[in-house]
């Protein structure tokens, strides 16, 4: 069910971390080659902003998904299309957007914890694998 949000948070985190990190790298005075990483408070900015953005991009399809489930008198018409067609008549393309705020408010602080995680996992899973 949350199949495009994962998407899109995913891979909306991993441009974000690449974006950052390059922008770190070029800012660093180390003169080695080591690799840059992300602190635990960088892996939570960039978990939240890669969090956010998929809660808004997403809404829409979230908003349908809601409305049809809850349609007991199937005044959307119970298709995908049926309901993005009357939610567009009935309040417009703002309409699609109801509830983002909310939205993003309420996924991005377990976004930040879930990449926080993520990334802490990660480095550790790659430091292991090089220490021999």
């Amino acid at each position: 069910a949350f199949c495009y949000f994962r998407v899109a948070q995913l891979t909306t985190f991993e441009v974000t971390k690449s974006i950052y990190l390059r922008a770190k790298k070029s800012k660093s005075t180390d003169d080695d080659d080591s690799t840059v990483t992300l602190s635990a408070f960088e892996a939570a900015i960039c978990g939240a902003a890669a969090g956010s953005f998929s809660a808004a991009i997403t809404n829409p399809l979230d908003r349908i998904k809601t409305l049809m489930m809850t349609d007991t008198t199937n005044a959307y018409g119970g298709s995908v299309v049926t309901c993005a067609a009357k939610i567009l008549k009935d309040d417009g393309l703002a309409g699609l957007f109801a509830g983002v705020v909310p939205r993003v408010a309420y996924i991005a602080p377990s976004v930040c914890i879930f990449f926080v995680t993520y990334e802490f996992v990660q480095q550790k899973m790659s430091t292991s694998g090089t220490e021999e």
